[in-house]
């Protein structure tokens, strides 16, 4: 008798693919295990792939080659059953009324971005294009809304983004408005604003003709935001089932938040790259349901050999050594391992701010991930079980935490988005200094919390970890020390140098203190019943404080004694 549908299936791929020479392809292959028989149907479903905002028109992407062939339909288990009703959950869809609040609010930043341009270049009225979350179709209710306002070749997109938010706030609409920021590597001209209650971050670009494909090396600013749409079509139109794409990303999505290790601002894969990477697990396994999809995303990446970088297979392979990884802000810094490919021009890395650090912990995570998927396979575990959230709190002895303080919102607003960008340093300056006596551990996610003095507080935490000398556990004496002295400064004479510090002097102010887990479960305990966040506890040492130019002291962190000595005065 014939084979069942799903091996006559395999084993035309795996002859397919008998040339390629990317070592993580064929070990996926030779991994796979047979699955049951699988109903084939012609034709590609009708999947909407756009959203609806603004105006109201739908957004659709051009029909892909892919999208043209068969496409199977897939039995639905009950464990992708439960892990279905478990992400309407934990990842609800938008609502229809948050929906109409949100195309409410970009009509008001349309409105006031047509104000403040021309016609566009085809005399039509300009408009704007979803991106990111929003695009893909994986935003959650409260998530940040990014899309791109397309700008006519007569205007300087740098200057639009200047006259819009002043519009913006001549009507009175926004408030925390504030610079877009660089965030990967197509960074392009932009604002962050609130309008009508909905966060969003506006990029502003042009779409300028007969320019080639953009490189790691040569990429045209001003049409950063075009690449970065044209790479989520691409990604749409790559996989095979698109409603099985935005279930997988949105279970990664999840997972990679509450186990912190996702969003760039630190040094893990953000956005992009943890959509190309889902992307690429439903071009190796079509045909499979959603529960095996979860777990072959977390087998596949966390083998993964990181000589060859995760693509999609319609993009093409670096060209050039600055493609395998390196940090464009730092061209100097050696290049990182781990490299996701952006699906547009050639050779652009999602994870230029990944550092070694930040790579082992999200290869760690991804171990974790597989193993408790295994155990949910077997009935001795459940989907909440690989979601948990980490234990950051609890895990380490010692902490570094970034108390970032403004006296109003709009302030703050200014203030953390600066600190957001020079943050990420941070981890940079340890490993150069240090990397052998002590390991760090970001977490990647803003603590609000009260303060006596200022009315707007965030925190950011980074676990310390001081290893050993091959002779601490048997010598005698005082153990080893580390000296924070260098790297803090360092810091801090980079985050000193904020252009709007003389504008808003003795408004703000950043407090970097080392912190005891006693100290820090104290400090949590009193943010959870509203309290002032430092009552009741030493609440720390501070190490340096920065308020409108200021420093404190720098301090030692000792292995033995936890709580820091005095060094120098700076």
């Amino acid at each position: 008798s014939d084979p069942p549908p799903s091996l006559v299936c395999w084993s035309t791929q795996r002859c397919s693919r008998a040339g390629t020479s990317n070592p993580n392809v064929r070990q996926a292959e030779m991994a796979l295990e047979p699955r049951p028989a699988l109903a084939s149907a012609s034709g590609r479903s009708s999947i909407t792939r756009g959203v609806q905002f603004a105006e109201g028109v739908e957004l659709d992407s051009a029909n892909s080659a892919a999208g043209l062939a068969a496409q199977q339909l897939v039995k639905s288990t009950p464990l992708s059953e439960d892990l279905t009703r478990e992400l309407d959950r934990i990842s609800p869809q938008v609502s229809a009324q948050r929906r109409a609040q949100i195309e409410d609010a970009l009509r008001e930043v349309l409105s006031s971005c047509q104000a403040c341009c021309g016609p566009a270049d085809d005399g039509a009225a300009p408009t704007l294009l979803p991106l990111g979350s929003y695009h893909l179709g994986v935003m959650l209710p409260n998530d940040e809304v990014d899309v791109l306002f397309t700008a006519p070749l007569s205007s300087q997109p740098t200057e639009l983004c200047i006259a819009v938010r002043q519009e913006l706030e001549r009507r009175g609409v926004a408030k925390n408005l504030t610079p877009a920021g660089r965030d990967g590597i197509l960074a392009a001209p932009g604002f962050r604003c609130e309008v009508r209650g909905v966060a969003m971050k506006v990029i502003v670009s042009q779409n300028i003709p007969a320019l080639p494909p953009p490189r790691d090396e040569a990429i045209v600013q001003n049409m950063a935001g075009v690449y970065n749409r044209e790479a989520m079509e691409n990604i749409l139109m790559s996989v095979p089932n698109v409603e099985l794409f935005r279930s997988l990303l949105r279970f990664i999505r999840v997972w990679a938040k509450q186990r912190g290790v996702y969003g760039s601002f630190l040094g893990f894969p953000g956005g992009m790259a943890w959509a190309v990477c889902c992307a690429k697990i439903c071009q190796m396994y079509p045909g499979v349901e959603l529960s095996q999809i979860a777990a072959r995303f977390f087998r596949t990446l966390s083998r993964w050999d990181w000589r060859q970088p995760v693509a999609l297979d319609s993009s093409p392979a670096p060209t050039t050594p600055s493609a395998m990884g390196g940090s464009p802000d730092h061209p100097g810094t050696t290049p990182c391992q781990m490299t996701v490919l952006i699906p547009v021009g050639s050779g652009l890395s999602a994870t230029s701010q990944v550092s070694d650090t930040t790579m082992k912990i999200t290869m760690k995570e991804l171990r974790r991930g597989y193993k408790m998927v295994q155990q949910v396979e077997i009935c001795r575990a459940h989907w909440t079980d690989v979601y948990k959230e980490a234990k950051f709190f609890q895990r380490h002895r010692h902490y570094l935490e970034f108390d970032f303080m403004a006296s109003s919102e709009a302030i703050f607003a200014a203030w953390s988005h600066w600190g957001r960008q020079k943050i990420q340093d941070v981890l940079r300056l340890f490993e150069q200094m240090s990397s052998n006596m002590v390991t760090l551990r970001p977490w990647p996610e803003w603590v609000a919390f009260k303060d006596s003095e200022w009315s707007h507080c965030s925190a950011v935490f980074v676990g310390l970890h001081l290893e050993r000398g091959p002779s601490d556990a048997s010598s005698e004496g005082p153990r080893r020390s580390f000296d924070l002295r260098e790297p803090i400064v360092k810091f801090l004479e980079a985050i000193s140098q904020w252009p709007e510090a003389d504008k808003h002097a003795n408004k703000f102010e950043l407090l970097i203190k080392h912190v005891r887990l006693s100290e820090l479960q104290t400090w949590l305990e009193n943010k959870q019943r509203g309290l002032t966040a430092g009552a009741g506890s030493g609440a720390g040492t501070a190490l340096q404080g920065l308020s409108s130019g200021s420093a404190g002291n720098s301090w030692h962190v000792s292995e033995e004694d936890p709580r820091p000595v005095q060094n120098c005065s700076v």
